[in-house]
């Protein structure tokens, strides 16, 4: 199946071209155009050129891959027609690795002046305003690398313009590269298949960590913080979520220690969830510098344990805080790190699925 993606400034002909694209297909084909998706938003809808419209079209951008790769599943070709920038084409690129459709831009670009007289001159369209649409046509301007993508339909009327790009498409012309990113080499922890218990424990545990590492390298903040509807969890909020996790379970509840910075001034009255929440504001050097500290700082923990002496020694060693629940008593060294493998384990098959979503990148 082929998605293809015909957008331009306003005023290109997009709409009129992508159904003639439809009309005359040898294949099965849907066309959708964004302008139904943002119509379709009764209540909060702010003008997508217009700041502050950046969350509403991420939504509405993930609204469209999702249709755009239910027709394809069901064996129609697309035909998309809408001012689809190249900011937004990494959530096409994923879905088209993810599944296995091929992806064509065009960018039908008319000069600025051709462009402002057809754009203000429609009765009809809801974007005239000149400043608006010039701001739009600058935005398809210079498009670097996908420059071969654009097309010039200054003197060009509907019907040569759809001949021209079915001919093209045809010819194999327009299509993105959407290659499965490779994760890293695989250089993590391999469990024994035979050793003793401390050991079988805690490589189990650097196995996972790694685990996660190599599930969010490579990503940017914006990756990072995106997540996968219904769901609100992201691969940033996973990696300070499990900071945390380590922090508390064997800084704060082993050791009997104050909780570490940041989680330390944290209000977690007001977000209990301010690990998952306020992952968005960091980098991912930072995000991914402090789940190594809180990692290294649980590793000295456990490092003492094993080698002390007394109550607090060894996997049979007893936290230095209970449990909030009423006569469960201490925790065991044991149990903490089982529960982490297992809070390890959930947690890396969630980043399996974000991952995958986000750029078609697979592997355990």
């Amino acid at each position: 199946m082929t998605v293809t993606i015909l957008t331009g400034p306003p005023g290109a002909g997009k709409t009129t071209v992508a159904a003639l694209l439809g009309a005359d297909a040898d294949r099965p084909t849907a066309t959708l155009t964004t302008d139904a998706f943002y119509r379709s938003i009764s209540t909060g809808f702010v003008p997508p050129y217009l700041a502050g419209s950046q969350r509403q079209n991420e939504v509405v951008a993930e609204v469209i891959v999702a249709a755009a790769s239910a027709y394809a599943r069901g064996g129609y070709d697309v035909v998309l027609d809408g001012v689809v920038g190249p900011w937004f084409l990494p959530p096409f690129r994923a879905a088209a690795a993810r599944e296995g459709w091929d992806l064509a831009y065009v960018v039908l670009r008319p000069g600025l002046d051709a462009t402002l007289a057809r754009a203000t001159g429609r009765a009809d369209a809801e974007l005239r305003d000149p400043a608006a649409v010039r701001s739009m046509h600058a935005a398809f301007a210079d498009l670097d690398d996908l420059e071969p993508h654009a097309r010039d339909t200054t003197d060009e009327g509907p019907a040569t313009t759809a001949a021209a790009v079915r001919a093209a498409l045809e010819g194999g012309a327009y299509r993105l590269p959407v290659a499965t990113p490779d994760l890293p080499d695989d250089d993590r922890v391999d469990p024994p298949l035979r050793a003793d218990e401390v050991t079988t424990l805690r490589a189990f545990l650097d196995y996972h960590r790694d685990t996660l590492r190599r599930k969010t390298a490579g990503l940017t903040a914006e990756q990072l913080r995106t997540s996968l509807p219904p769901s609100t969890m992201t691969l940033g909020g996973l990696l300070k979520h499990l900071a945390y996790v380590e922090s508390n379970w064997f800084v704060e509840v082993f050791d009997g220690a104050p909780a570490t910075a940041p989680f330390d001034t944290a209000d977690w009255d007001a977000d209990p969830d301010w690990e998952w929440h306020s992952a968005a504001d960091d980098s991912p050097e930072d995000l991914r510098a402090l789940f190594d500290a809180a990692a290294t700082a649980a590793d000295r923990s456990i490092d003492a344990a094993l080698a002390g002496t007394g109550p607090r020694s060894g996997l049979d060693g007893t936290s230095a805080r209970e449990s909030r629940r009423p006569g469960e008593g201490a925790f065991s060294l044991r149990w903490i790190l089982v529960h982490m493998i297992e809070e390890y384990a959930r947690h890396n098959g969630h980043a399996d699925l974000l991952r995958e979503a986000l750029d078609g990148a697979t592997g355990e």
